[in-house]
């Protein structure tokens, strides 16, 4: 594997320690180990260790920085760069733009306790968000909306073999002195000033304990340093407080020490002081926030006090101090407890488990908000794209209407529903549903829908890869794009040349949808109220398409003649099928209708709709959403086409009888027409009969569909299949290896 670091500088600190830490031992065990930042006092030791370093600037907040961004995306090219890990949030954004377009996986890892504004979102870009403690993994997932399943806890560790355990510091006392220390950078938020008020307070009982102070100034923090000094010379302690500036030997200042105080004021993240403090078996004291509390026990391995409050801080020192049998419990309990959690070999096991995850987890977002038919058509890609990556996280965005059709879909680990109707139309729910997939940190989107507002959406989202069709302008937004959309083929063959692009080479046309046991209890309820006898063959009219589409309904006048028909000839019940928006016709059907019918029309949900088609023995139809889901729950079809292309619409399986008089206008795919709507009178009454009659008494050929000279019907009984449908040649089809 070969790991990117990146941070701000490589100066002695906790993150520079774990990071030249992490990177060690990634090339002890066999790795590629590499290390960006400004530079600092730690690279010769990353240098010896076998670490490459490149130094470059990505440590200050200004647009200079991003001058980095293509030479950190050249080296990730040329070393093939497996995982680019961001440890602070310029960096992480830097690395983040640096990722796009390359095969390598984005983590971070979060070491603050972030305020809440937009800079500090970049920290949970990551495909995994590793945090430190529990309290910054609420707070990433509180205030951040990482989601849950993209955080890692990976505590940091310590080099045991660099910290030695002394029990000489729980006997007697050097000089008559017990030694405090605190270790850190020198800041307002480390509590510090409480840690000196604390100390004058202990002073006036016991008089014999010191303070050393470790930590170097920050450059804009020596008014601070200054304070320090103040307090010291007010309370009358310079003799009993030492400020020792930067310590390069941490482990051997706590093996001189009685006590480590950590007073901070804010959430740390970590307190790797503690740990390293646990590692020398002494006694600790932190304050009751942050980090602290994943390694403190209060009472079983150290004590935890409020915050700024130096009293209690001044009477749990002296506690410790006195009790010198306290104070060992305390640090062979943290010691333990060290070894068990927060050892060097943990972290890197646990990080190296973060970083295998994350190059196995896709997370796939496939979009198609559109009409119910067009989700129908959609399944056969759902299942190749399941199939391709067995183990990623893949969700559909789909319009909310249709989650009773979908919901049950078993490829999909997650469905993100949209209402179409409303807030996917106004730009605030646009808006917020592309912050909402952007904190999903999906890796790749498949856009099945192709419009504008589509590929815009995932642009937005921060998608890395996004494929489909370069239909329309908005096509630039796609990372990878299948050409026009010009080619006359059937829909799953043109969804598939999307699916390509992704390394999916599998094809598979079968439609599939699941109806619930409820939906088919339901059903037989609503048929036994109609008197609808278990025996009875039943045919399906589907009178419409939709509001938009009245060019695709065969006249009334000649449905309603097939239903006398089969009535009096073959005993065939009718049942009509439909939403809402064909209630009109339902009710003029009945009126011309010489005979009684069954009126499900509205009078179903999604769910109970597609069971409904599944108990029918034939459904007649114009090219609708029910054609689908009868091809779908295989009920065998008689489909009626005119103004739109069969040989772009029909579904895929066998069972399929269509329909087509090619008259000289048709296909127009015009929702209105001038001459009388031809394509779809001529359909005769006597050729759907004869077709409808074939269906139920005979078994049908399995030819694929030809024209007839005469009358220029479609004859064959099965739909197009293209099974043996060859890769396009073309090289915008091919599959890209970025993808393997």
């Amino acid at each position: 594997m070969r790991v990117l670091q990146i941070l701000p500088a490589m100066h002695v600190g906790g993150v520079e320690t774990g990071t030249l830490d992490l990177a060690r031992e990634l090339v002890k065990r066999g790795h590629q180990a590499y290390v960006v930042s400004t530079g600092g006092s730690l690279v010769p030791e990353l240098i010896k260790a076998g670490v490459h370093h490149i130094t470059l600037p990505v440590k200050k907040k200004s647009l200079w920085s991003f001058r980095s961004v293509p030479a950190i995306r050249r080296l990730i090219q040329r070393e093939s760069i497996d995982i680019v890990h961001a440890r602070s949030r310029v960096p992480a954004l830097i690395a983040c733009l640096a990722v796009r377009g390359t095969r390598a996986t984005f983590v971070t890892t979060c070491h603050g306790f972030y305020s809440d504004h937009a800079f500090s979102r970049v920290m949970g870009w990551g495909r995994r968000v590793i945090v430190t403690s529990n309290v910054i993994g609420r707070r990433m997932m509180d205030t951040f909306g990482v989601d849950p399943s993209r955080t890692a806890m990976v505590h940091r560790g310590v080099d045991l073999s660099r910290f030695t355990f002394d029990q000489k510091k729980y006997g007697a006392v050097n000089n008559g002195k017990f030694v405090i220390a605190c270790v850190g950078r020198l800041s307002p938020i480390k509590g510090i000033e409480d840690l000196i008020k604390a100390l004058s307070l202990l002073n006036r009982k016991m008089g014999n304990a010191e303070l050393w102070i470790v930590g170097e100034e920050e450059k804009d923090k020596k008014p601070y340093t200054e304070k320090l000094r103040e307090l010291t010379h007010r309370l009358g302690l310079e003799s009993s407080v030492k400020f020792l500036g930067h310590r390069r030997d941490i482990s051997e200042v706590l093996r001189e020490v009685h006590l480590l105080v950590m007073p901070s004021r804010v959430p740390e993240s970590f307190g790797r002081v503690l740990v390293e403090a646990g590692a020398t078996g002494t006694a600790a004291i932190a304050t009751r926030l942050g980090g602290a509390l994943d390694i403190i026990e209060d009472g079983i391995n150290g004590l935890l006090v409020p915050p700024a409050d130096a009293v209690q801080l001044s009477e749990a020192m002296e506690r410790v101090l006195r009790d010198r049998e306290l104070a060992k419990r305390f640090g062979e309990s943290l010691r333990a407890k060290v070894e068990r959690v927060f050892s060097l070999e943990k972290m890197v096991d646990g990080t190296l488990r973060v970083y295998q995850e994350a190059l196995e987890d896709q997370r796939i977002l496939i979009v198609k908000i559109g009409a119910l038919g067009d989700i129908v058509l959609a399944t056969p890609s759902l299942r190749m794209v399941r199939k391709r990556y067995p183990s990623a996280h893949i969700a559909l965005l789909a319009d909310r209407k249709f989650y009773k059709i979908i919901g049950s879909c078993p490829y999909m680990n997650e469905i993100i529903l949209v209402d179409r109707d409303k807030s996917w139309k106004t730009l605030a729910g646009f808006l917020q549903l592309s912050r909402r997939l952007k904190k999903s940190g999906f890796d790749i989107s498949i856009d099945l829908q192709n419009t504008a507002k589509t590929h815009l959406l995932c642009a937005l989202a921060g998608i890395r890869t996004r494929v489909g069709y370069r239909r329309i302008w908005t096509g630039r937004f796609l990372t990878h794009g299948a050409g026009r959309f010009r080619d006359v083929l059937p829909p799953i063959a043109h969804q598939f040349r999307v699916l390509q692009l992704v390394n999916i080479h599998d094809f598979d046309d079968t439609l599939n949808l699941w109806p619930s046991e409820e939906a088919s209890a339901s059903v037989e309820t609503k048929l036994d109220s109609e008197w609808v006898n278990p025996s009875q063959r039943l045919a399906g009219f589907v009178l419409g398409a939709s509001n938009r589409w009245a060019t695709k309904q065969w006249p009334l006048s000649k449905f309603a003649e097939l239903a006398g028909r089969l009535s009096a000839e073959m005993g065939v019940r009718v049942v009509l099928v439909g939403s809402a928006t064909d209630r009109y016709l339902a009710e003029e059907f009945k009126k011309q209708s010489p005979v009684p019918v069954v009126d499900m029309v509205a009078h179903t949900d999604l769910d109970e709709l597609t069971a409904l088609i599944q108990k029918l023995d034939v459904l007649i139809t114009g090219d609708s959403a029910p054609m689908h889901i009868a091809a779908a729950v295989k009920t065998p079809l008689i489909a009626l086409f005119g103004p739109t292309n069969p040989k772009r619409h029909v579904p895929p399986g066998t069972g399929h009888t269509v329909m087509y008089k090619q008259v000289a206008c048709s296909p127009c795919y015009r929702t209105t027409c001038q001459v009388g709507h031809i394509c779809m009178k001529n359909i005769t009454v006597e050729e759907v009969f004869r077709a409808v009659e074939s269906r139920l008494r005979g078994p049908l050929s399995t030819g694929r569909f030809q024209y007839s000279s005469s009358p220029n019907v479609f004859t064959a009984k099965q739909s197009f299949r293209i099974g043996d449908l060859k890769p396009p040649s073309d090289s915008r089809f091919r599959g890209n290896d970025e993808f393997t």
